[in-house]
């Protein structure tokens, strides 16, 4: 079973750090870079994708995160 959550990060470093400790993990990892269209400039990395992978593993990459 596979688990789909929401969490919330203070930072864009943040972001690519979880992004680069996903990858080294062998976990699917994609950065979404926002069209600008609303309020960010485009072009923000504003979401981070990881997965499909077991809660377990999951955990590991982003258990220390609040729900957002």
């Amino acid at each position: 079973m596979f688990y789909r959550v929401s969490v919330r990060i203070e930072s864009e470093e943040e972001l690519l750090e979880l992004d680069k400790i996903a990858k080294g993990m062998d976990v699917l990892s994609s950065i979404v870079r926002d069209a600008g269209q609303t309020q960010v400039a485009p072009g923000t990395r504003t979401v981070l994708a990881i997965g499909p992978a077991p809660k377990s593993v999951l955990d590991k990459i982003s258990g220390h995160l609040k729900l957002y």
